[in-house]
C-alpha cells in the first residue's frame, strides 16, 4: 500500500529512542540535507525479513549518494523490547544500517504508523514524500528513492513472491489476538490448565495437548512433554517462540512424519518446514522442555 502525501508533511523527530545500534544517537534535524528512509520493522516479523535484503541492498548502493536507512526497531512482543535481543538479531541479520530502539512506540506513535514494515521516505528538506505499507512495491520505492536524491538508474529486478489467496494466515496463540483454540480445557489435581485435543483439526486452528496456560502474548507450556498442532496450507511454517528457564529440544512432525528436531534456545522466529509446493499439510510440535510460543507465520 502506498501513499503520496498532499500538501507535503515534515517527518516527526526520532522519540523515546532507548538506544541506537551501528550508530551514535541521530537526529533528524541533523539529518537535513540527506535523503532518509525510516522503516518500521520488528525481528520476529516475516514480512520484515523478507523485506531486509532490498533495505540492505539500498543502503549500500545509495549511502555514498546521500541515502540514510533507519531501521526503527519496534516490538509486536515484549521480548522484542530487551535491547539485548534485538542487538542479537541485527548481528545476527547482517544489517549494517543504524537501528533505532523504539520499545516504546513512542516513534511508531509520532509517525502515526500502524504496520509492521512500514517505509517512510523523507526528502533533503526534511518532508515525507513517499510512503509504503508492507512487502512488495520494491521497484517503485527504489525509484522514489532515486527521484529523492536527485538520480537517475534502472531500480534492480523485483522478485515476486508466489501466493495463493487460501495460506493460511498469521494466527497468534496469545488470548489477545487468537481467535479461539481449538482443544477443551479440562482439570485436574494441578488446576484447570489441562488441554485435550480432540484429535480432529480445523484449517487454521491451534490445538494445544497437555499441560498449557494461555496468557496475553503466548501459550507457555507448564509441564513437559507438550504437543501443539496446526493443519496448514502453505509452502513453508514459521513459529515464533523461546524457551522458559533453560534451553530445550522440539521434534517437528509433518503429517505425521518426523522432519527434525529443533534446538529451542532463544526468543525469535524459527522455520520449522519449507517445501517447493503449497499444500495443505499438519504440523505438530513436540515439546521437552517448558516454552512461550506467540505466533504462527506462512509464506
Amino acid at each position: 500500500m502506498d501513499e503520496s502525501f498532499r500538501p507535503r508533511i515534515r517527518a516527526p523527530e526520532f522519540a523515546g529512542i532507548r538506544g541506537w545500534i551501528n550508530s551514535k544517537g541521530l537526529r533528524m534535524a541533523d539529518l537535513k540535507g540527506k535523503v532518509v528512509l525510516v522503516d518500521f520493522w520488528t525481528y520476529t516479523c516475516i514480512n520484515c525479513l523478507r523485506t531486509l535484503p532490498y533495505l540492505k541492498r539500498w543502503h549500500e548502493k545509495y549511502k555514498e549518494k546521500g541515502l540514510v536507512v533507519v531501521g526503527v526497531h519496534t516490538p509486536e512482543f515484549a521480548f522484542e523490547g530487551e535491547p539485548a535481543n534485538a542487538k542479537e538479531a541485527v548481528k545476527r541479520l547482517g544489517i549494517k544500517y543504524p537501528v533505532a530502539l523504539d520499545s516504546g512506540m513512542k516513534t511508531w506513535s509520532a509517525f502515526d504508523n500502524h504496520y509492521w514494515p512500514a517505509k517512510f521516505l523523507i526528502d533533503k528538506d526534511g518532508f515525507v514524500s513517499y510512503v509504503h505499507f508492507g512487502e512488495g512495491s520494491y521497484s517503485q520505492t527504489e525509484m522514489a528513492i532515486q527521484m529523492a536524491l536527485g538520480i537517475k538508474g534502472k531500480p534492480e529486478k523485483e522478485e515476486y513472491a508466489a501466493y495463493v489467496f487460501d495460506q493460511s494466515p498469521e494466527t497468534y496463540a496469545g488470548f489477545s489476538k487468537n481467535n479461539g483454540l481449538g482443544s477443551g480445557l479440562v482439570c485436574d489435581d494441578k488446576g484447570c490448565n489441562v488441554y485435550i485435543d480432540p484429535g480432529n483439526h480445523s484449517m487454521n486452528t491451534l490445538y494445544p495437548n497437555g499441560q498449557w496456560a494461555q496468557e496475553k502474548e503466548y501459550i507457555e507450556l507448564k509441564g513437559t512433554p507438550g504437543l501443539l498442532s496446526y493443519r496448514f496450507n502453505a509452502r513453508e511454517a514459521n513459529v515464533v517462540m523461546e524457551p522458559v528457564g533453560k534451553p530445550s529440544e522440539v521434534e517437528v512432525f509433518v503429517d505425521e512424519k518426523k522432519v527434525s528436531d529443533l534446538a529451542l534456545e532463544k526468543p525469535m522466529m524459527y522455520n520449522v518446514f519449507r517445501a517447493k509446493d503449497y499444500a495443505e499439510r499438519e504440523l505438530q510440535l513436540v515439546f521437552h522442555g517448558k516454552a512461550r510460543i506467540y505466533a504462527l507465520t506462512f509464506g
